[in-house]
C-alpha cells in the first residue's frame, strides 16, 4: 500500500474514532481530508462550536479570520452579524461606519435603508442639518425629498413640509423648479396644475404666455393650441381681452390686425358685436364713434335715431344732450310746449323736470319754475288729483303736508 494513503486511512480512522459515533465536527462536515488552512481546529481556536461553525456558514461568514473581524465588534453570535448582513452591510467595517454615525443596531440601520436612506455617509448629511431619526427624516423621502441637500434648499423657499408636498402632488419635482414658478408670481400649486394640465409643462413655457399678458393657463391654452405663439397672442391679449374666439370676431369684421381692432377699443368699443350696432347707425370709423361718445352717447342704438334726424352729428346734438335731452323725439315734443332751445330744455331739468308732458303738466298751475321747484321739494306732483287745491293753499300760505307719492315724473 502506498504511504500517503495509508497515512490518509490512519488520520481517518484517529476522526472517526475507530469506527465508533461521529464526532460534532464530523456532523459538520469535516472528515479528516482537510488542509491545515481550512481545519476545525482554527474554529476551534476562536471559540466557535461545531454548532455555530454551521450559523456563521449559513450567515455568509465562512472564515475563522471572518469570524474574528465580526466579533472584534461585538458580534460575537452568528444571529448579530447576520442582523446586518441580510439588511446588506456585509462587512465589520461598514458596521464601524454606521456606528460613527451614530447607528449602532441593524435595527435602526434597517429603519434609515426602509426610508431610502442607505449609507452611513447620508446619515450624517441628515443629522448636520439637526434632522437626526429615521422617523424625522422619513417625513421627508415620504413626499419624495430624498437628500439632506434637497431638504435645505426647500426650506430656502420658506415652506413648511405640508407645502412641499402640495408642490410635489403638483408634479413640481425640484426646488429650482418651484423658485421659477414663484417668481413668475405663480404662487399655489394648484394653478401650477392648471398650467400643467392645460399642456404647458414648465415655467420657462409658462413664463412666455404670462409676459405676452396671458397669465391664465386655461387661455394660454386656447391660443397654443390654435397654434398661436406668445408673442402672437400677445398683440391681441388687451385687444381681445385675452381671448381667442374673441379675436376670430374680429378678424370676422375686417379688422384683422391688432392696430386695425385697437382702434375702435381706444374710441371705447371693446366688443366686436357693438361694432356691428355702430355700423347698423351708420357710424363706420372710430373716430366719429369716439364723437358721438364725447357728446354724450355711448349706444348705438340711440345715435341711429340722431343720425336719422337732422341733428345727425355729434356737434349739431352736443348741446341737447347736455341738456338732458335722449332722443330727437324729445325736442318734438318740448317745442310743442313752446320750449325751442337747448337752454330752456336745461332750466327745465335742473329743478327736477326731466320730460315735455310733465311740464305741460305743471304748467297748468303755475308759469313759474320757481314756484313748480318748490311743489317738487315739497313732495307735490301735477297729476295728483287734488294737486290744484293744495298748489292753490301752498301758495296762499296754508300749511300743507308734501304728498308721499312715489314717483314725480311723468313719462
Amino acid at each position: 500500500m502506498h504511504v500517503k494513503t495509508l497515512l490518509s486511512l490512519i488520520i481517518v480512522l484517529i476522526i472517526s474514532g475507530c469506527g465508533g459515533p461521529p464526532t460534532p465536527w464530523q456532523k459538520a462536515g469535516f472528515d479528516g481530508t482537510e488542509s491545515s488552512q481550512s481545519s476545525w481546529e482554527r474554529w476551534e481556536r476562536i471559540n466557535v462550536s461545531p454548532k455555530d461553525y454551521k450559523r456563521w456558514k449559513a450567515a455568509g461568514v465562512n472564515t475563522p479570520e471572518e469570524v474574528s473581524e465580526w466579533m472584534s465588534i461585538g458580534a460575537v453570535k452568528p444571529t448579530h452579524a447576520y442582523a446586518w448582513i441580510k439588511i446588506g452591510v456585509t462587512s465589520p467595517e461598514e458596521v464601524l461606519l454606521w456606528a460613527k454615525a451614530g447607528v449602532r443596531s441593524a435595527e435602526h440601520a434597517k429603519e434609515w435603508k426602509d426610508i431610502g436612506i442607505n449609507t452611513p455617509e447620508e446619515v450624517i448629511q441628515w443629522s448636520n442639518i439637526e434632522i437626526n431619526t429615521s422617523k424625522e427624516a422619513g417625513e421627508w423621502t415620504k413626499i419624495n425629498v430624498m437628500t439632506a441637500e434637497e431638504v435645505q434648499d426647500w426650506k430656502r423657499l420658506g415652506l413648511t413640509i405640508n407645502e412641499i408636498a402640495q408642490w410635489k402632488k403638483a408634479g413640481v419635482n425640484s426646488f429650482k423648479e418651484s423658485r421659477q414658478w414663484l417668481k413668475l408670481k405663480v404662487t399655489k400649486p394648484k394653478l401650477v396644475k392648471e398650467w400643467k394640465f392645460s399642456g404647458i409643462e414648465t415655467p420657462e413655457e409658462a413664463g412666455e404666455w404670462i409676459n405676452a399678458h396671458i397669465p391664465l393657463a386655461k387661455i394660454a391654452a386656447e391660443w397654443k393650441y390654435a397654434g398661436k405663439l406668445p408673442h402672437e397672442a400677445g398683440e391681441w391679449a388687451d385687444i381681445s381681452q385675452m381671448r381667442y374666439p374673441l379675436m376670430l370676431e374680429w378678424q370676422k369684421l375686417g379688422l384683422d390686425t391688432p392696430k386695425k381692432a385697437s382702434q375702435w377699443v381706444n374710441a371705447g368699443v371693446t366688443d366686436p358685436q357693438d361694432v356691428i350696432k355702430w355700423r347698423d347707425a351708420k357710424v363706420s370709423t372710430p373716430d366719429e364713434v369716439k364723437e358721438w361718445i364725447n357728446a354724450g352717447l355711448s349706444d348705438a342704438n340711440n345715435v341711429a335715431s340722431w343720425k336719422s334726424s337732422q341733428l345727425n352729428t355729434p356737434q349739431k346734438a352736443k348741446k341737447w344732450l347736455e341738456a338732458g335731452v335722449k332722443t330727437p323725439q324729445e325736442i318734438k315734443e318740448w317745442k310743442k310746449i313752446k320750449v325751442k332751445t337747448p337752454k330752456e330744455i336745461k332750466e327745465w331739468t335742473s329743478i327736477g323736470v326731466g320730460y315735455a308732458s310733465e311740464a305741460q303738466a305743471w304748467l297748468k298751475f303755475s308759469k313759474s319754475k320757481k314756484q313748480i321747484k318748490q311743489w317738487i321739494e315739497e313732495g307735490y306732483v301735477p297729476q295728483d288729483a287734488n294737486a290744484k287745491s293744495k298748489a292753490k293753499k301752498a301758495s296762499s300760505g296754508e300749511s300743507e303736508k308734501p304728498l308721499n307719492l312715489q314717483s314725480s315724473q311723468v313719462k
